[in-house]
Parts: C-alpha cells; sequence; structure tokens
C-alpha cells in the first residue's frame, strides 16, 4: 500500500497565504507562505535558496497581531523544471526554536482551517 507525502508528514499542514519577511546573511526577501504547519512552512518563490541555508524569519497570522519571529533552515530546495512537470519552485523551511505561545498560535491557526 503506497502513502502519500501527507501521511508521512508529522504535522498537520494547511493551505494558506501569509506574507513572510525573512533574511539570510545579508539578503532579504519578501514572499508569501503557501502552506503552514507547526514543523514548518513551504515558501513558493523563483530562486529557492540551497538546502542547508539558515534564516531568520517574521510573519504574523491572519487575526493575530503577534509578530512571530524565529529561525528557520531550509530543509527543501526545489526548482520547477516545465519538462517533467515538477512545479512550483520554492522552499520548505523548518522552524528552529519557536517558542511555545508561538506553537499554540500555529496549532491554532492551523486547527481553524481545518474545520
Amino acid at each position: 500500500m503506497e502513502s502519500n507525502v501527507n501521511e508521512r508528514r508529522k504535522h498537520k499542514r494547511v493551505a494558506t497565504k501569509i506574507l513572510i519577511k525573512y533574511s539570510s546573511a545579508d539578503q532579504f526577501f519578501t514572499d508569501y507562505i503557501q502552506n503552514i504547519s507547526r514543523g514548518g512552512i513551504f515558501v513558493p518563490t523563483h530562486d529557492p535558496l540551497p538546502q542547508g541555508t539558515r534564516l531568520q524569519i517574521s510573519f504574523s497570522l491572519p487575526y493575530c497581531e503577534e509578530l512571530i519571529t524565529t529561525g528557520g533552515i531550509v530543509v527543501r530546495s526545489l526548482h520547477a523544471d516545465p519538462q517533467s512537470g515538477l512545479s512550483p519552485s520554492g522552499m520548505g523551511i523548518q522552524f528552529q526554536r519557536l517558542t511555545s505561545e508561538n506553537f499554540r498560535l500555529i496549532d491554532a491557526y492551523v486547527e481553524s482551517l481545518l474545520v
């Protein structure tokens, strides 16, 4: 029996569109989060950063005034290839050093979209 990606994930993940600001060394970026879980995010971008890149991340969840600021690491870097059908380009970013309050906010947001 074949399992799909969602069955292998540790945490519930939901589609979303949240503005994110992130930086690596002296580079600064603004994009949108495509999906989120308590473990991390996927950010579609034409120029994904290499796997292993460490980032500083900040974003606000909808209807939440608190800014979530944390570290992250690129764990997947995808480059679209029209011939193989791989799309979109982007990167999977795993959260590093989230506070318990940040976990609570993300979990509540994810659960609100699963209802």
